[in-house]
């Protein structure tokens, strides 16, 4: 099984942000790396088994977070996580 992990930028990142949204993208990402990280939430246009994916997060979608699939080590890279709720 695949394990998540935050990137240097992204932890500065997740530190900025409210508790809730915190506890929020720790859910999501738990979600990816349970299902496929490479498969979860792919939408139809998108390309499939690309190893860095972009996704929505949180109630209404108004969380962004970009992460890396390194499968070899069973690794999803948190890299970027932007927030343009309150």
């Amino acid at each position: 099984m695949f394990r998540w992990e935050l990137d240097g930028p992204a932890q500065q990142q997740l530190a900025s942000l409210p508790s809730q949204v915190s506890v929020t993208l720790a859910a999501f990402m738990t979600a990816v790396v349970i299902v496929d990280p490479l498969e979860y939430q792919r939408r139809p246009d998108e390309t499939p088994g690309l190893p860095v994916r972009t996704l929505h997060f949180g109630p209404h979608d108004e969380g962004l977070v970009t992460f890396l699939v390194y499968p070899p080590d069973d690794l999803v890279l948190v890299v970027k996580i932007q927030w343009l709720g309150e």
